[in-house]
């Protein structure tokens, strides 16, 4: 009994067996004047604790488009913002998301109007989650240069 190889079926059977799973950005999407669990999400968590929409990591970390309209790719960025009195006490607040745009450095800092801010972005899954500055290190943060 012969057999008979259909090779165009085995050649596409290879190339999705063989083929990698690409897998999205994943970055922290929040911002702490809604949302206080933004302050500090966990730097470390697990496939399972993503799923978990009951965990820090299952509410706030999002997958991040592919590519923007203009084609660039996804970057993870946080903004550390203090507001400036105009009346009220200075207030602090962060905000994590998935960005687009290119920064002139990893961090950079700014200051407009009545508000000062720290903008850094990173590239790995939930790299956005690094804590806000303590009380303590504003000054540091915040200082002119």
């Amino acid at each position: 009994m012969a057999v008979t190889v259909n090779w165009l079926g085995l050649s596409v059977a290879l190339m999705v067996l063989g083929a990698t799973t690409v897998t999205t950005l994943r970055c922290y999407v929040c911002n702490s004047d809604d949302n206080m669990e933004c302050l500090e999400p966990p730097k470390n968590f697990t496939e399972e604790e993503y799923r978990d929409n009951r965990t820090i990591p299952g509410r706030l970390l999002q997958e991040c488009p592919p590519k923007d309209e203009q084609g660039r790719e996804p970057q993870c960025r946080m903004q550390f913002l203090q507001v400036l009195g105009a009346g009220v006490p200075d207030y602090f607040r962060v905000w994590r998301e998935c960005a687009y745009e290119p920064q002139p450095s990893r961090c950079y800092k700014f200051s407009n109007g009545g508000h000062k801010e720290r903008v850094c972005r990173c590239f790995t899954d939930g790299c956005n989650s690094d804590p806000r500055p303590p009380p303590s290190l504003k000054d540091v943060l915040f200082s002119e240069d």
